[in-house]
């Protein structure tokens, strides 16, 4: 299962792993879990979409794609979820967790 968090200013409109969406995000905002995807392999893609607020449209900000491949860490036999955390400066970690 995958579930995420997002700790920008930004909302994020949709995201993906290796093609897997993971739902939307509101800004410094965690979102819920989706299921049942098997994720695994060395390294994996993360797609986003950063949205923007009605204030940073106002600012002159407009919606921005990002995508970048991460190494996916290792995984315990009890880990069931994967958490993708969106950092400021387009930077993603990834851990497992078995909750």
């Amino acid at each position: 299962m995958l579930t995420s968090e997002n700790y920008t200013d930004r909302p994020i409109f949709s995201f993906w792993v290796n093609d897997f969406w993971g739902g939307n995000l509101s800004a410094m905002g965690g979102g819920g879990i989706t299921c049942c995807q098997r994720i695994e392999g060395k390294t994996v893609r993360v797609k986003w979409i950063l949205s923007i607020t009605g204030e940073q449209f106002e600012q002159g900000m407009r919606q921005e794609e990002h995508e970048v491949t991460l190494s996916l860490p290792g995984q315990k036999r009890t880990d069931r979820y994967l958490h993708v955390r969106f950092l400021p400066e387009n930077i993603v970690e990834l851990n497992w967790s078995p909750n």
